[in-house]
């Protein structure tokens, strides 16, 4: 049988490692499109570092759910559902992993 309490720190931790490389790619293209050292049409000036600020706020947040889970789990059940609510929105990896949270929580729930 799959145990899905083993699988779904590792797919957190992945995503987390995503957002956050994600983010300092974000920050960098950022800045160097507002020194003008690219040559390249990037979106709007405001928009790359709002989705690098939003990256790493996921990111963040997914560090403080692990260490939740990890030392206080009574705590981490709770975070973690609200970490995969707030992950729906994040098309497309934190989407699925949401949806992934939510489905093996409630499934949890419903075996217990």
């Amino acid at each position: 049988m799959i145990n899905h309490n083993r699988i779904y720190p590792w797919v957190l931790a992945v995503l987390a490692v995503v957002a956050a490389l994600s983010s300092a790619l974000l920050f960098f293209l950022a800045h160097a499109t507002a020194e003008g050292s690219l040559g390249i049409k990037l979106p709007a000036e405001w928009s790359l570092p709002w989705a690098a600020a939003i990256n790493l706020l996921y990111a963040v947040a997914i560090t403080i759910v692990l260490c939740a889970r990890r030392f206080k789990p009574e705590s981490g059940r709770s975070l973690t559902r609200l970490l995969n609510w707030a992950l729906i929105p994040a098309l497309p990896g934190g989407t699925i992993v949401g949806i992934y949270g939510l489905w093996t929580q409630r499934a949890s729930d419903h075996a217990a």
